[in-house]
């Protein structure tokens, strides 16, 4: 039992020295660094998922003549899996504009539409 004790404590003396050696030699701006790739990331794998609904709604267009009323209509005809959903999970917006124009929009990162965040696709 007291070889149990003695290292729970060893390790989390490392840690706690690992921890304290991260943050004196800039830890927190290689943790930063790594936040803004993975930001990044997300935001490209957005557009990405957006540019598999363009896909599927210009075929909609191009077989129906005009733009869907809404997603669902694009759905019944052309299968979307993983196009739906932006990279933080939440839906993406289709809104019509004119005749064969349409324009997605993505609530970014903090997932509230109408910010600064936002991704906005026109077509």
């Amino acid at each position: 039992m007291k070889i149990k004790g003695f290292l729970v404590i060893l390790i989390l003396g490392v840690v706690i020295v690992y921890f304290i050696f991260m943050v004196k030699s800039g830890g927190q701006e290689n943790i930063k660094q790594s936040i803004d790739a993975f930001s990044r990331a997300k935001a490209k794998l957005t557009r990405t998922n957006m540019g598999i609904l363009q896909r599927a709604i210009a075929s909609y267009i191009a077989t129906h003549g005009q733009a869907p009323e809404d997603l669902a209509e694009v759905s019944l005809s052309y299968p979307i899996t993983t196009g739906k959903l932006d990279a933080w999970g939440k839906e993406i917006k289709y809104k019509g504009l004119s005749g064969d124009k349409f324009r997605l929009t993505s609530a970014g990162g903090d997932k509230k539409f109408n910010t600064e965040d936002d991704i906005v696709m026109e077509y």
